[in-house]
């Protein structure tokens, strides 16, 4: 499988196991709460049985403080006593509402809790009356007390049953929430390893990607550099044979002409002869000027500069410092063909009608800027540029191929006031010798 695939299966495993760790999670957290919610439950019926207990015990002494007072001030607060064990009573009745076993407990609980109130309700009519004395009240304390036993024994079998109901409720909730926590470990664990595992695969996948890069850079070059070649030996060709062949056919049709001087045929011939030989040598120096070989880049760029002025009618500025006159010979080439192609661009799309080039060379780099006056770059192929480094015009990626095989940086700035290609190349990354290879000769100038 290939690894942007096996990328892709590594992410969605990834985001798969996240979400549905995720539902399993929210499932198990949504269980847990339920049964927090029924703990909570529980501690709310031992607590009101309690408070049912405390409020029993306080109608016991709210009575036994009346009793000896007789005042208006106790008498009301053994009426709320009495109150407060009712709505205690209404509580749990609601809180045990889905208990049958702690419903019958109730039942019998609250029929106990009546029969105490009504002892002490008869202690407190007898107290009003002026009916009490000690022997009564030692009996209304006695029938309390033994009711209070009763009272006891089913609070004590209610609180049982919620403790055992608690402690259920209790590892119930410890092992949910283990278990919730046991799936947010183990999804985070497996999807960081997913993700790391998908991580690997990419950067696997941008290596191979940078790797076939570099080997479509070193393709490029190594093209451009055959293409430069093969220029080289397609001018040398043509001054050789055409370009000789014709100049002899030239000087003999003067020959013709001087015999026959009233033959318009050999003047016409003869001016053939001429401008196909003209021709001839334009081609042979635009593939490879035998300047850039033999007296450098300045020269070479002076000679082309001066005939691309002649033939487009644009003013052209050239500015090159004497550093620059010769420089290695590889990286001479380079900036003649990037000057070739700058010029033909502003030729064919600026509108320009004038523009400046500017060469300069110091210990560590050289660079060289060719700046138009024209209408400038469209904004969509400025943007593709500025944010993939390329546009889409062939001759601008030929420069950027060129420029980033010695290692140098170019840049391209463009408004509506103008167009400016900067090119800027370290001196130290060219390791080619200025003058030609062993064996391989400068030819002359067609003519000389």
């Amino acid at each position: 499988m290939p690894p942007d695939k096996k990328a892709k299966l590594t992410l969605s495993l990834a985001l798969a196991l996240l979400c549905i760790s995720g539902i399993a999670a929210g499932i198990t957290i949504a269980r847990l709460y339920v049964s927090e919610k029924w703990v909570r439950h529980t501690y709310d019926v031992e607590v009101s049985v309690k408070d049912l207990e405390s409020a029993l015990a306080d109608v016991g002494r709210r009575r036994i403080v009346y009793n000896e007072s007789g005042t208006a001030g106790a008498l009301v607060e053994f009426g709320a006593a009495t109150n407060r064990v009712s709505t205690s009573l209404q509580k749990i009745r609601q809180l045990v509402n889905d208990n049958p076993s702690e419903l019958a407990l109730l039942d019998r609980l609250q029929s106990n809790a009546k029969e105490r109130l009504a002892i002490s309700v008869e202690s407190v009519e007898a107290k009003q009356r002026h009916q009490n004395d000690p022997a009564k009240d030692i009996e209304f304390t006695s029938r309390v007390a033994r009711s209070s036993f009763e009272t006891a024994e089913i609070t004590g079998q209610m609180l049982e049953n919620e403790d055992a109901l608690l402690d259920q409720r209790v590892r119930t909730s410890s092992l949910l929430f283990a278990i919730a926590l046991g799936i947010l470990i183990a999804s985070s664990i497996l999807s960081a390893v997913m993700f790391w595992i998908h991580y690997r695969l990419l950067n696997d996948e941008l290596r191979e990607r940078r790797s076939a890069e570099k080997q479509l850079r070193q393709l490029s070059g190594r093209l451009m550099h055959l293409q430069d070649e093969e220029r080289r030996k397609f001018a040398r060709e043509l001054h050789h044979s055409l370009g000789q062949n014709l100049a002899v056919a030239k000087m003999t049709m003067d020959s013709l002409l001087a015999l026959h001087p009233s033959d318009p045929r050999y003047s016409d011939l003869g001016g053939l002869l001429e401008e196909c030989y003209s021709q001839t040598r334009t081609i042979s120096y635009l593939l490879h000027p035998p300047l850039l070989d033999e007296l450098g880049f300045a020269s070479a760029a002076k000679w082309f500069i001066e005939g691309f002025s002649k033939h487009t009618g644009i003013q052209v500025t050239v500015d090159i410092s004497k550093q620059a006159e010769r420089l290695p010979r590889d990286l001479e080439l380079v900036l003649f063909r990037i000057l070739q192609e700058t010029l033909t661009n502003i030729q064919r799309h600026s509108k320009s009608a004038r523009a400046i080039v500017s060469v300069e060379a110091k210990s560590e780099q050289v660079s060289m800027s060719v700046r138009d006056y024209g209408e400038g770059i469209p904004a969509e192929m400025l943007a593709s540029f500025e944010v993939n480094g390329a546009t889409g015009g062939v001759g601008l990626a030929g420069i950027s191929e060129r420029v980033r095989e010695f290692g140098g940086k170019w840049d391209l700035k463009s408004s509506s006031a103008g167009t400016e290609v900067s090119v800027k190349i370290p001196l130290a990354s060219t390791a080619a010798k200025a003058a030609p290879p062993k064996g391989e000769q400068a030819y002359p100038a067609v003519g000389d």
